[in-house]
């Protein structure tokens, strides 16, 4: 008995670029919000917009993982749904 060829009819998506997709961008964001700790959008207006962050260490750094986290799951999705698009019409 030959084996049979194993077809693949499900458009799939390399976890594996996602996740360096994800930290690239996180790293890119956080280092900007780091830098420009009240000018990144969204941590400066959800975590106390009245508040500097240049004086309080605790909400500079959630500001910073706040916009990495975001900006990161964001760049994400989109090329995720760019990437499984892109099999979709190949297939």
């Amino acid at each position: 008995m030959s084996k049979e060829k194993f077809v693949r009819n499900k458009p799939h998506v390399n976890i594996g670029l996602l996740a360096v997709v994800f930290i690239v961008v996180f790293g890119f964001v956080a280092g900007l919000t780091y830098l420009y700790p009240d000018m990144i959008l969204p941590g400066y207006f959800l975590l106390s917009p009245e508040a500097s962050s240049l004086r309080d260490t605790t909400l500079q750094t959630s500001r910073i993982l706040l916009n990495g986290i975001l900006y990161g799951l964001g760049a994400v999705a989109v090329s995720g749904m760019i990437l499984k698009g892109k099999k979709i019409l190949e297939n």
